[in-house]
């Protein structure tokens, strides 16, 4: 069976947003772009001499993207599509009809990674431009078949377009390098589910599993600030979605580098979610959540968090536990699923197991067959053993193959045994749906333990919850029928109406001040309201249109002046006191530093004049007046949000943060004691 967290899309992103594609015909030599020295880490140049080619209009070519692996390269994704729509790109699920295949890979196990492989070469055996992202790149710089490639590495997924560009003009780009602060979770997105946000919690893990291959892509653990992720959830929740997915490689682990965890994200994350939101828990290794389990508990029973919780066992020996290096026990295992089965009522507990690793036994796998016999869990994710070159379980003397396929033959027979869902026909539960549909063409709903359950294809069923009676269950699955008159939360038009509601009534700025300070909640209850009561003052009126218009342009021209006062640096030379040893000698020495102060620290100093100035509300009315997609960092990509963009961190150069503070306030106020005197100095001359 499918792991939850280890989801391999079947086709490309899907989105809303078009642009028509142009294709320029010339007939001339092809000369290297200026901007390709800026900052790509390598490039290579293809020159075409006197004859036809067909060359792409900057951002309106189509782009086709594909994903495998888990929901974290999936919100990746929705970023690189973002980023690509937000410039004049268009995203086309047809291969064939793209002028570029942008593929995100996966290195977790052998089949997504040869699935990858196969993609990319047939792409470029076609002679369509390919661009890989993800953590295969990233995890093996020098796997073959990539040389000549694009590729985005996980920590440059704000600069896709950037690389787009310079592959469409036949041209080899490279972004691997790690040393990079964290993407925004502020850029443009294009949700693969219009109801579905994906956040990552943060990149990278603590631990140092033998078999795994993620860490060499991903690192060491990265956490978003909490603040941050808040915000984010505020956000999302105002843009109309009706599920967030928290995911990261190991959710238990959040925020142990900044000094928070993952129950302190989980209390402020719970309070900001508002009517019609649903909040899935993702992935969390035993060692890490063993301190929060009455937090987790907490959380997990709150009525708008599903009660499910994906913990990866991989073995029930603690002989093997101890060879993978999972720096847990069977034991912590057990003591995890005991408590939330103890403290969640209903809860579901997925798990993976990982079958034939090099050291495990017979008797060593009797004790995994006995672990899953114990729990007999709805959700395990069987997977056989398969060495990720470069760790050291590859080096390890393998078991043979045919000893690992009937190891995983005997535990899936077990697995699929299992009875988990016979005691539900005959009750009635609460369902949340969104847009997904099953194979056979049935609506796809979750109960708050999230067991999926079939009803008649509904397409106002979307973005609600409703009473559904079950009445038939199968392995994997439960079928049942809606209740008439049972309906809560939002349809994805109703959703979509409160949208257009906000950006008018925030131009219009009628009653929606008071519920703007109210965050998310309030904001949804004011719109809905309106909505409901004149579904016609959900569309703009030709008035409205101009007057917003008009502003768009005003704002973008501020914000784009604000990018580049917070995007700039200037250099600065210290000098520094010589050693009294040194004049001794009577050498003539000096000494300085050159430092990079990043603009955005003088900026500020700005910012608070203005806010004296012009009171705190003006100055926010101001900063916020631009759209409500978020901010690209893309070159040539549109700016969206000047808030945003001042939380993107710039080089520190030499000195810590601290250093340039103090700098950069004593260059602010010493220039303003500067213009000052050299006024006062002319008006005395006068």
């Amino acid at each position: 069976m499918e792991d939850i967290e280890d989801i391999v899309s079947s086709a490309g992103l899907a989105t809303r947003v078009e642009a028509g594609g142009g294709v320029v015909k010339i007939k001339s030599v092809v000369a290297p772009s200026k901007r390709v020295g800026e900052g790509l880490d390598a490039i290579e140049n293809d020159v075409v001499e006197e004859e036809e080619v067909s060359k792409e209009v900057p951002g309106t070519g189509k782009i086709f993207v594909k994903t495998y692996g888990c929901s974290h390269n999936i919100s990746d994704s929705e970023y690189m599509a973002g980023m690509l729509v937000s410039y004049g790109y268009s995203i086309t699920e047809n291969r064939e009809d793209a002028n570029l295949c942008l593929v995100n890979s996966c290195t977790v196990k052998d089949p997504s990674q040869a699935a990858f492989m196969h993609l990319v070469e047939k792409a470029r055996a076609e002679g369509q431009p390919v661009v890989v992202a993800g953590c295969v790149p990233q995890a093996d710089k020098k796997i073959k078949g990539l040389a000549d490639v694009s590729q985005v590495g996980i920590a440059h997924i704000d600069r896709v377009v950037e690389v787009v560009e310079e592959s469409l003009k036949g041209n080899t780009v490279k972004l691997l390098t790690t040393n990079k602060a964290l993407p925004s979770l502020d850029l443009p997105k294009v949700r693969k589910n219009p109801l579905v946000e994906i956040i990552p919690l943060s990149t990278g893990c603590l631990g140092s599993c033998t078999y795994c291959k993620t860490k060499h892509a991903r690192g060491v653990l990265g956490s978003y600030a909490l603040e941050t992720l808040v915000s984010r959830v505020d956000a999302v929740s105002a843009d109309g979605v009706a599920e967030i997915w928290m995911t990261s490689e190991d959710t238990g682990a959040y925020g142990r580098d900044i000094g928070s965890s993952i129950a302190e994200l989980l209390e402020r994350t719970v309070a900001a979610l508002p009517e019609g939101v649903m909040l899935r828990v993702g992935m969390t290794n035993p060692p890490f959540i063993l301190e929060h389990l009455e937090a987790v508990a907490a959380a997990l029973n709150h009525p708008r968090v599903f009660s499910f919780l994906h913990i990866p066992v991989q073995a029930g020996s603690d002989d093997v536990l101890t060879a993978m290096n999972r720096e847990y026990t069977r034991g912590d295992f057990e003591t995890v699923a005991d408590y939330l089965i103890a403290h969640v009522p209903d809860v579901t507990v997925a798990t993976d197991i990982i079958c034939g690793f090099p050291t495990e036994t017979e008797a060593m796998f009797d004790e995994t067959l006995t672990l899953m016999q114990k729990y007999k869990l709805a959700i395990v994710n069987i997977s056989q053993f398969y060495p990720r070159p470069g760790t050291p379980a590859a080096r390890m003397k393998r078991i043979s193959t045919k000893v690992v396929k009937d190891r995983s033959r005997r535990m899936s027979a077990m697995f699929n045994a299992f009875t988990p869902y016979t005691h539900l026909p005959g009750r009635r539960a609460r369902v949340w749906f969104n847009t997904e549909v099953s194979d056979d063409g049935r609506s796809v709903g979750h109960t708050k333990s999230y067991v999926k359950v079939l009803v008649t294809l509904d397409t106002s069923l979307p973005g609600t919850s409703h009473e559904v009676n079950l009445t038939a269950c199968s392995r994997f699955h439960v079928d049942g029928t809606v209740v008439v008159g049972t309906k809560e939360g939002f349809t994805q038009t109703e959703r979509d109406a409160r949208r257009r509601e906000l950006v008018v009534k925030g131009a219009r700025s009628v009653n929606m001040s008071s519920s703007a300070r109210g965050g998310a909640k309030d904001k949804w209850a004011a719109a809905v309201d309106v909505v409901a009561s004149d579904p016609s003052d959900a569309v703009p009126s030709s008035t409205d249109s101009t007057v917003s218009v008009a502003m768009g342009a005003v704002c973008a021209l501020g914000e784009h002046v604000w990018h580049v006062l917070t995007h700039s640096t200037i250099r600065a030379k210290f000098g520094l006191p010589v050693p009294s040893a040194l004049k001794a000698l009577g050498l003539r020495v000096r000494w300085s530093v050159v430092q990079t102060l990043p603009l955005r620290y003088i900026t500020r100093h700005i910012a608070y004049v203005a806010r004296r100035l012009l009171g705190r509300k003006a100055l926010a009315d101001i900063e916020g007046c631009g759209t409500q997609s978020n901010t690209p960092r893309s070159k040539g990509a549109p700016i969206r949000n000047a808030k945003a963009m001042r939380r993107v961190p710039a080089n520190s150069g030499v000195f810590g943060e601290g250093f340039m503070e103090a700098t950069s306030t004593f260059l602010f106020v010493g220039g303003v004691a500067m213009v000052l005197t050299g006024f006062l100095r002319s008006r005395s001359r006068k």
